[in-house]
């Protein structure tokens, strides 16, 4: 069931919010490695341009990545594509903070903001890039893909998280980059913040967002304001 949130008067709970955070091309800049991971991976099997492709699954787990892999690719071994893209993001990525994530998660911290993390990505991944950029310790709850029934665009992901947070999600801002995602807050009753990182939102994506900023740190006025 689709909820419908009016943002015309702000209200939360006990006067305080909270934050979930996608990880992937929101918080780190470790979305776009993808693309030419997966055009490396698909040559080995003989198939040009399966970066293009990765637009269509940012957000989603790895089951609804792979579904669409299976739907649109019939003769692709999954199994060894997904080891041929892993290799090459290994081989190959730097994990950084995208532009004013750091500052956004220490304003948060500092203010004793619940923040939670909803990535699509494994918990043995999101556990090493965490703690490469030093902030392992600032979540108090974290989802994964694979902890959850439905992925992104399902609203499971954030539901969760604001149950482990113990908050109600109308009193949650989700942070997002891919329409997937924005469609899981939305869809949850949260307020939905988007960044864009490989793809610009289309016009249904953005009339579910709150706001749309071009870097995190801009949230911090909007957060200051709601005191």
């Amino acid at each position: 069931m689709q909820v419908i949130i009016s943002y015309d008067i702000i209200c939360f709970g006990d006067d305080m919010f909270s934050v979930i955070f996608d990880m992937d091309g929101t918080l780190l800049d470790t979305q776009r490695i993808c693309i030419p991971a997966w055009e490396y991976a698909g040559l080995l099997q003989g198939i040009n341009g399966m970066g293009d492709h990765v637009v269509n699954v940012c957000g989603t787990n790895h089951a609804g990545s792979n579904k669409y892999l299976k739907d649109n690719f019939p003769t692709l071994d999954i199994e060894k594509f997904r080891a041929d893209s892993l290799y090459y993001i290994n081989e190959n990525m730097i994990v950084r903070f995208k532009s004013g994530a750091k500052e956004l998660l220490d304003y948060l911290k500092k203010r004793n903001i619940k923040i939670a993390l909803a990535t699509g990505t494994s918990r043995q991944s999101v556990e090493h890039h965490l703690k490469e950029v030093g902030i392992e310790d600032y979540f108090g709850a974290l989802v994964c893909g694979t902890e959850i029934e439905n992925g992104k665009p399902a609203p499971d992901i954030f539901l969760k998280c604001a149950s482990l947070l113990g908050v109600n999600p109308e009193d949650c801002f989700v942070f997002e980059d891919s329409a997937n995602g924005i469609k899981g807050g939305f869809t949850a009753g949260m307020k939905c913040i988007g960044v864009p990182d490989v793809v610009e939102f289309d016009e249904e994506t953005k009339k579910m967002l709150f706001k749309e900023m071009k870097t995190l740190d801009e949230a911090i006025e909007l957060f200051e304001g709601l005191k």
